[in-house]
């Protein structure tokens, strides 16, 4: 079965009716059962941070967003092995932005350095169209669909 990273960009989207005909396949997909979609703790965070923004009222409650993310997503568990890598995606990833003409504004946030970390470890996709994680994943080598 294809295995991918669902990153808040995409969950988002998909709340929003915003994605791209490949990253709604991607969801559909997920949605039923022909690909496993993955988060980690950090994508949790910002998407409960999201919805207690308002940014998500197609949820009612906090148990919806809760039952949504651990019933259609399964979890990756973070480490230290993890969280050094993504230090280390951080700095040259900033450092690849910042000589990008067009990105070199945008820093890359904990949780898509984590993301891109996950996918370069694990060998898999990232679903996202946030551009600073697209163009530093590609950089690593991490395919991102979007």
């Amino acid at each position: 079965m294809r295995k991918v990273i669902v990153d808040t960009y995409a969950i988002l989207s998909a709340a929003t009716d915003t994605l791209t005909p490949v990253a709604k396949n991607c969801m559909l997909e997920i949605k039923v059962g022909k690909m496993r979609g993955f988060i980690h703790y950090l994508i949790f965070y910002e998407i409960m941070y999201h919805w207690r923004r308002g940014r998500l009222p197609a949820f009612a409650c906090e148990e919806d967003v809760i039952a949504y993310l651990t019933q259609s997503f399964r979890e990756i568990r973070l480490d230290d092995i993890v969280a050094a890598e993504a230090a280390k995606v951080k700095v040259l990833g900033d450092k690849m932005l910042m000589e990008n003409v067009l990105l070199r504004d945008r820093k890359l946030s904990g949780c898509d350095a984590t993301t891109i970390a996950v996918g370069k470890m694990l060998q898999m996709p990232i679903v996202s169209g946030d551009k600073d994680l697209m163009y530093v994943g590609e950089q690593f080598g991490v395919k991102v669909v979007w």
